[in-house]
Parts: structure tokens; C-alpha cells; sequence
């Protein structure tokens, strides 16, 4: 029986090692190699001659997402799992839409991981509804422009309007109608609920 190669990719020694582990309990999996980080990740996948790599999203320097990004362009037909904490609207958005077959959240059991990486080595997804629900909401939404995404941005972090202006180089009414836009685009009607809302899609970062 052919094996099914396994590559990971995570910044955590005791998530790669439990995942090492789950791995040789599987008679039908084969740990061909693993990365702390998303640095070079697309020549690492391919030397390796991986089935299916699993990769974490939030690691520091090269992140999940441009790593997807560079695996896919050394191996179109690379078949990726993202094994993440993360699930915001942007990263399952962007993780579905730069070609990720599978979707898993690290809480999950071994025996699921397990059963994603089977399904995507047989040339499927594994795609929960609920995270296939979230990119269908997030690909239907408005987009916001490049203005509307930074005075968000600057609002999460506290800025008055004025101080958006002055960044921005416009006028608070500007700001105001940029502002207006955001809510608008969000489903939201204030401050509050804007930045709540920008967290959980992952427009701005909580900790930033």
C-alpha cells in the first residue's frame, strides 16, 4: 500500500512532534519532513515530495498565507491543509481563495486531522460547513478601499477622527464619510461594533 506522504509546517516544536506521533500511529501515513516556519517553504514542500503538507497560519516572519502562496507557485498542484487557531473571515477567506484544499482548527482531535489529510491525498477538501459558511459570507461582503481600511484601522487602535484626518491628509468630514462607508460595509452602527466586527474578520489585529 502507497503511503500517504505528510509534510508540516508550524512554529510549535510539541504541535510538530504530536502530529509526528499521530502520523506513525497511522499505518497509511508517512512524516516526510517538517518546518518551524513559512521561510522557503515552497522548495521544502517539493524536495520532500509530499502528498499533503499541513501548515499553521500565524507564525512569525513568513506567515501561513504567503507561505500557501509560495508553496502553490513551486507545485500548482500542491495540496494544502491549513492547520490554524485562526479562524476570522479574512484567513479562511484568503486561505480558501490562494487555493488551501482543507481548513482544520487545531482543536480538533488527531483522528479529524487524520481524516482531512486522507481526504485531501485522495484528491478532495475538507472543508467543515461552518468554515465554508464564513467564506461564502466574507466573499459576498463589500470591500472596503484602501482609505476605509486604514481609517478602520486607525480607529481600532483608538484615533480620534481628527487624528485619522491628519494621518490620512483629508478632512474630518472626509473621514467621517469614510467612516460612515466602514459601518456600512460591516452591517454595524458604531465605533464598537465596527472594530468588533474588523477583529473577527480579521481586518485588524487585536494585539496591534
Amino acid at each position: 500500500m502507497k503511503k500517504i506522504k505528510v509534510f508540516v509546517i508550524d512554529d510549535h516544536a510539541v504541535v510538530r512532534l504530536g502530529l509526528k506521533l499521530a502520523f506513525k500511529l497511522s499505518p497509511e501515513m508517512e512524516f516526510v519532513g517538517e518546518l518551524a516556519g513559512g521561510e522557503n517553504a515552497g522548495a521544502a514542500v517539493v524536495r520532500s515530495g509530499a502528498d499533503v503538507t499541513l501548515l499553521d497560519i500565524r507564525m512569525p516572519k513568513v506567515d501561513g498565507l504567503a507561505a500557501l502562496k509560495d508553496i502553490r507557485a513551486a507545485d500548482p498542484a500542491a495540496k494544502v491543509v491549513m492547520l490554524t487557531t485562526s479562524g476570522t473571515d479574512e484567513s479562511i477567506f484568503q486561505a480558501l481563495e490562494a487555493g488551501a484544499a482543507g481548513y482544520v482548527m487545531k482543536d480538533v482531535g488527531s483522528d479529524a486531522i487524520v481524516e482531512a489529510v486522507r481526504a485531501v491525498a485522495a484528491g478532495g477538501r475538507y472543508v467543515p460547513e461552518s468554515v465554508q459558511m464564513v467564506y461564502d459570507r466574507r466573499k459576498a461582503a463589500p470591500v472596503l478601499t484602501p482609505r476605509e481600511s486604514e481609517a478602520l484601522k486607525m480607529m481600532a487602535r483608538g484615533a480620534s477622527n481628527k487624528e485619522v484626518a491628519k494621518a490620512l491628509g483629508v478632512s474630518e468630514a472626509c473621514v467621517k464619510v469614510h467612516l460612515r462607508h466602514v459601518f456600512e460595509k460591516l452591517g454595524v452602527h458604531d465605533r464598537i461594533g465596527a472594530v468588533r466586527a474588523a477583529i473577527q474578520r480579521g481586518l485588524v489585529d487585536p494585539e496591534g
